[in-house]
């Protein structure tokens, strides 16, 4: 029997992973079921493996005895997102017969995850992250949380150098701030930054907006000729934005110029040097476009010398309060009107899910801003968008008439629905770990919801 001969460590952690996880047959019966598999594919078993043909062979899997099969993308009816099924081979088992160990999970989430492949440095000291001193440039990026320190303090160290930098993040999450700061802090930085949006070159003139060209080169061209970005960007930095929405055609250009430090103009035939900093930043998972053959690995290879990540302002909630105190702050005119967020606006601010992040913060601060005709601003100054569920995200948004206790006081509906989704969330998590980064706050945060709720 095969639940008997597997090793109780592997079971333990299929039962404690969030993604739905079964072992079966090649004959399609099921051994082993977690929670999350029994729910998505609604099935339950006793152990002794149960045949469900509806349930997995319209899966069409292809299960083979000889190798582990390739991911393979699905759809089932009632889910907003494709599935995407691993199916990788048991084979210590194979005298017993085929038995495959099948892990699912939404792609939507995977790529949320690989968007960020996360590694940690057992000799990181996060003490000496959160207590070395920023320069002044680093000013507009406001924070306290351990990621997003540790992401300026290697920009800075970056920025001593000549390597190439490579920042990673979603959009609104300040990635051309962070690339201006490394610049600004470079022995460069008396020097130009040149910023080219990859993605807005058309390929027809990605050549001459590039390097620039001579005089007669085309039809239209200036009798004088034009020079190029990476001439503008001479002994300074050029930064390469949103690179991975670059055209195949625009990649192998880059390549060709970063590889040999040269170019030629069109129309041209001399080879002009340069000496020029790549900054890139990106808001794609540029490994999976190389899978997809849409990003050139090769020119990922000469771009990520250093990548930097910057969380999404969701993963660093404790950071809202600080930047809703620099923007105000931030605005002479504000700033006269000694401006505060209540209480209770700012439990508002730090329970949704920011999708546009500190961009999104910024516009909502200024809004509030404006339509309050107090010094406090009050939840009633806040968008309307801030106070709606976005069930097909799956986000968490605020949803107050949703309340099964409904009150007028905000506050207490507020608290209510922290309550709530605290509670929720602490039943269907497999541990504490788990529940923490379902909702999205920091271990200390969580702490003190639990001790203030009762939950401890």
């Amino acid at each position: 029997m095969i639940m008997k001969k597997l090793p109780s460590f592997l079971i333990n952690t299929l039962h404690d992973i969030s993604d739905p996880a079964a072992i079966i047959d090649e004959k399609y019966y099921v051994y082993y079921v977690n929670k999350s598999f029994e729910e998505l594919f609604k099935i339950k078993i006793n152990g002794k493996g149960k045949k469900y043909g509806d349930a997995l062979t319209r899966l069409n899997l292809h299960l083979k005895g000889n190798k582990s099969e390739s991911p393979q993308y699905i759809n089932l009816s009632g889910q907003q997102q494709k599935i995407i099924l691993s199916v990788y081979l048991l084979d210590r088992y194979k005298k017993s017969g085929n038995y495959f160990l099948i892990l699912a999970r939404n792609s939507e989430k995977k790529a949320e995850k690989s968007q960020r492949v996360k590694t940690s440095n057992p000799y990181e000291d996060e003490e000496k992250f959160r207590t070395e001193k920023l320069s002044d440039e680093f000013s507009e990026l406001v924070g306290e949380n351990i990621e997003f320190r540790k992401a300026l303090v290697i920009a800075q160290r970056a920025a001593k150098s000549n390597i190439s930098v490579l920042i990673t993040g979603e959009s609104g999450t300040g990635k051309e701030i962070l690339a201006r700061a490394i610049h600004s802090t470079s022995k460069r930085s008396s020097k130009p930054l040149i910023d080219v949006n990859c993605a807005a070159i058309p390929d027809t003139l990605i050549e001459s907006e590039l390097f620039g060209y001579e005089k007669g080169a085309f039809t239209g061209a200036r009798t004088e000729g034009s020079r190029g970005y990476f001439d503008e960007a001479h002994e300074g930095t050029i930064l390469l934005d949103e690179v991975g929405d670059a055209s195949l055609q625009t990649q192998s250009k880059l390549l060709r110029v970063l590889e040999s430090g040269t170019f030629k103009r069109v129309g041209g035939t001399k080879n002009i040097k340069v000496d020029v900093r790549i900054i890139s930043s990106t808001n794609r998972d540029l490994t999976s476009l190389i899978e997809q053959k849409t990003f050139r690995e090769d020119l990922f290879f000469r771009l990520n010398a250093f990548t930097i990540y910057l969380p999404p302002l969701r993963e660093r909630r404790e950071d809202i309060s600080l930047l809703v105190d620099y923007f105000l702050k931030s605005n002479d005119d504000i700033e006269k009107q000694n401006l505060k967020f209540s209480s209770s606006a700012m439990e508002i601010l730090t329970s949704y899910h920011w999708p546009g992040n500190v961009r999104e913060l910024k516009g909502v601060v200024s809004y509030a801003v404006n339509m309050s005709k107090d010094s406090i601003v009050s939840p009633s100054s806040l968008p309307n968008f801030l106070f709606t569920q976005d069930t097909k995200s799956n986000h968490r948004g605020l949803s107050i008439t949703s309340l099964k206790d409904k009150t007028y006081n905000l506050a207490d509906a507020v608290k209510n629905l922290e309550k709530k989704l605290i509670k929720e969330t602490l039943e269907t998590s497999p541990n504490r770990t788990m529940a923490i980064k379902k909702l999205g706050i920091s271990r200390r945060t969580f702490y003190i919801k639990v001790k203030q709720y009762g939950f401890d």
